[in-house]
């Protein structure tokens, strides 16, 4: 049975004094060192506790159930894990910093997480969380802060604003019955044009969440290309037990009408296509993770036909009703001259669509695979992510022309 454990005096007086301290400073501790060999091989004894514990440890820490905590614990761990080698962590931590800067984390925030989860672990790991293995996660904690800290400053400087600002619904399109688009247009005109984003990044909306008495912030991807005058998302209303606690939002946004008015913050993340695109794209999407993919293929798609690459469009849902923007695809596809195949997988297997889950084998004859320098871009529900990444590679296609964006009711 684990027991809880009280931290160390003096690193608990650290990290006290720092959480009142530094709240405007927004620095780094000066007494924080870079990891000794001793830290390194402390922090790496501890990846079997996170490995069983993590989330119970997170958990802990927020007092909550749902996604945030289990993306903590995996991030607490893979950093464990590569604490001898950070490299391999360069793309988790630029989309945890995109969120966070999405979110309006500050430095000064820093030292209050510090608090809650360095208590937290030592609850959970009773007396095996020791003064030394303190002393070594208090030093990592802090050299992993600076990283975070560092890439959310370049990312504030690249906003086209900071913090929250009131955006109106200009109008709502409903999509299928449980997935409805709304048009953001801002408050402030002064904000037009709006800054260009890139297609494939989401933006931040803040809402009032009565059930749980506070404001809840999600993440919803841009679903169309660029507009000078306004944002387009579109988002899944959750029902039953998806919808508790974070399914909630999805129901309030799907109780917004024309002129009513939510908060949002700058767009951001890195699901985006490259500078220079290549001959062949690959857009696959389950359900309402069509939506980065969506706004991607409309950017691509925006000038004549002779200039698209080649992109290959593969789309799931459960069922006909659910198949959102077809006719926009299939529009599209008209007019390529061949550039555009698409496919539909419908679970049901309804209304003249392939059967089941779309899966690499049941795509491989259409997609590029010839070509390494093809980019690949997946989005949808985690298991569905982690399938279709895996059997592409495979296939052949090299990891780092795999780009992934998960869905999941806890952005809802």
């Amino acid at each position: 049975m684990l027991r809880s454990r009280t931290l160390r005096p003096q690193t608990l007086s650290k990290i006290t004094q720092l959480s009142r301290t530094m709240a405007s400073a927004a620095v780094v501790p000066p007494d924080v060192q870079p990891l000794s060999e001793a830290h390194q091989a402390a922090v790496l004894a501890t990846v079997p506790a996170l490995a069983e514990h993590g989330l119970t440890i997170t958990k802990q820490m927020y007092k909550n159930t749902g996604v945030q905590p289990a993306a903590l614990a995996g991030s607490v761990l893979a950093y464990a894990q590569n604490i001898k080698d950070l490299s391999p962590l360069t793309p988790v931590v630029v989309r945890i910093a995109e969120k966070h800067a999405a979110l309006g984390v500050k430095p000064e925030h820093y030292p209050v997480v510090a608090e809650n989860l360095m208590g937290a672990i030592g609850h959970v790991l009773g007396d095996a969380f020791t003064p030394d293995l303190q002393e070594a996660w208090y030093h990592a904690y802090w050299q992993l802060a600076k990283i975070f800290i560092d890439v959310e400053a370049g990312l504030y400087e690249k906003a086209a604003w900071q913090g929250w600002k009131d955006f109106e619904v200009r109008a709502v399109h409903n999509e299928s019955p449980t997935i409805t688009s709304f048009e953001l247009v801002p408050k402030d005109k002064s904000m037009l044009p709006l800054k260009p984003y890139l297609p494939g990044q989401f933006i931040t909306l803040r809402v009032n969440v009565p059930e749980l008495g506070c404001y809840q912030n999600r993440h919803y991807s841009l679903s169309d290309s660029p507009s000078g005058d306004h944002y387009r998302v579109t988002i899944k209303r959750e029902t039953g037990a998806d919808a508790a606690p974070d399914g909630l939002v999805s129901n309030i946004m799907h109780g917004l009408k024309a002129g009513d008015t939510v908060e949002a913050a700058f767009p951001a993340g890195s699901f985006v296509l490259p500078e220079t695109v290549p001959k062949n794209v690959v857009l696959i999407a389950g359900g309402v993770g069509i939506t980065p993919n969506l706004a991607m293929l409309n950017q691509l798609t925006a000038g004549p036909a002779e200039n698209w690459p080649q992109i290959t469009w593969v789309h799931g849902v459960r069922s006909a009703p659910e198949h959102v923007f077809r006719n926009h695809v299939a529009k599209l596809a008209e007019q390529s001259g061949g550039k555009l195949t698409q496919q539909a997988f419908y679970s049901n297997g309804d209304d003249g669509a392939n059967t089941g889950r779309i899966t690499v084998d049941k795509i491989k004859d259409s997609l590029p695979l010839a070509d390494k320098d093809a980019v690949y871009y997946v989005c949808g529900p985690g298991s569905f992510m982690t399938d279709i990444e895996r059997d592409l590679i495979a296939a052949g296609v090299p990891k780092e022309k795999i780009n992934i964006e998960a869905f999941h009711a806890g952005a809802a």
